[in-house]
């Protein structure tokens, strides 16, 4: 005997083609695809990003991913230094070094790939400092300092048209970005040291310092000794020797007061030059023969002194005290240029008086 069901219930079971097992089957193979995609996606990434940043690779796939991503090549002072800007800067060496090479000129001291890739470090880095440094001093490029720049630089050239097309065979850039890369920057370095050296109360601080060391000189301290722990030029480590030197050979300042010491005679004030502020001590003098400028046989006064060099304020001073305080950090697996530029800084700078 059959049983009827009653008219509200249903069998427990769905029929095997119905609507809910279709869609149910859609969604499962939706989010199987995203998943797929996702994975693609990031393994994509991750095998850009090790290219970047093992390779320095430059196809231009790395490249647009890099710049969408704004991956850093090196941070300084926690500010990034975009990973495309490295990238472009070095191909516009190379374009550079090819154009002298297909003109018949001497490319930049046949540069290898490491000192190519130093070079741009190096200036992406110090144009970061400058960025920071132009802050402190409140210095900034306008629109009108760039647009009098480009007005001296197309004078070299018949028309804009021109002046594009050098660029691009010489570094791969327009001029919109000749501006942005090389003008800007050196508008700001000029104004910064202007700034820095119409700072008079930091030029005071310098001439405290060398009046200190002089005083104490006096009293009986060493020169030598003194030269080495205070002296900012490349005779510091020598006590401050400069050797034999005749007239003409010193800037006029510095010279005068040389030629006006006796033997073993210490300067008594400070001698200021364009360089800064010297304390100088006569130490040998002598005579010989020589042809002048006649071509014939003078007799020459020569004499020898040594110096303590305290130097005024500069823009170059100033950025290379920025570099050796700087915290850098390179992410690239390239060469570190700033390991030895920081301990070539940490050494008495050569700087000449003559």
């Amino acid at each position: 005997m059959e049983i009827e069901l009653p008219s509200h219930e249903t069998p427990m079971t769905t029929p095997p083609h119905s609507p809910y097992t279709s869609n149910q089957n859609k969604q499962f193979f939706l989010y199987g695809f995203m998943g797929l995609l996702a994975v693609a996606v990031i393994l994509t990434v991750v095998v850009t990003i090790v290219r970047v940043y093992s390779r320095a690779a430059d196809d231009n796939f790395s490249l647009a991913f890099a710049k969408a991503l704004h991956l850093p090549a090196a941070k300084v002072n926690g500010l990034p230094i975009l990973y495309s800007d490295y990238a472009e800067d070095l191909k516009a060496i190379n374009t550079m070094q090819a154009y002298a090479k297909a003109h018949g000129g001497s490319p930049t001291g046949d540069l290898t790939p490491e000192k190519m890739s130093d070079q741009v470090i190096l200036r992406l880095v110090s144009n970061a400092l400058l960025n920071q440094a132009a802050k402190q001093y409140n210095v900034s490029v306008t629109a009108q300092d760039v647009t009098d720049l480009t007005t001296q630089v197309l004078q070299q050239f018949k028309t804009p048209s021109d002046a594009d097309s050098e660029l691009l065979q010489r570094y791969g850039w327009n001029l919109a970005t000749y501006q942005q890369k090389v003008m800007k920057p050196f508008i700001l370095q000029n104004k910064l040291t202007d700034k820095i050296q119409a700072d008079t109360a930091a030029r005071e601080e310098v001439r405290k310092r060398a009046e200190s060391v002089l005083n104490q000189i006096k009293a009986g301290a060493d020169f030598a000794s003194m030269a080495k722990q205070y002296g900012e030029d490349g005779t510091a480590a020598l006590g401050g020797d400069l050797g034999f030197f005749g007239k003409g050979d010193m800037v006029p300042q510095f010279e005068s007061a040389a030629f006006g010491l006796k033997k073993g005679q210490l300067s008594q004030e400070l001698v200021e030059s364009p360089y800064g502020y010297h304390i100088i001590k006569l130490t040998d003098r002598k005579t010989e023969t020589a042809k002048n400028s006649s071509g014939k046989n003078a007799t020459i006064e020569k004499v020898r002194a040594s110096h303590i060099l305290f130097m005024f304020p500069s823009a170059q001073k100033y950025m290379d005290q920025l570099v050796e305080q700087a915290n850098i950090h390179i992410y690239l697996r390239i060469h570190n240029p700033f390991d030895a530029l920081k301990q070539k800084l940490a050494e008495p700078t050569a700087t000449s008086t003559s």
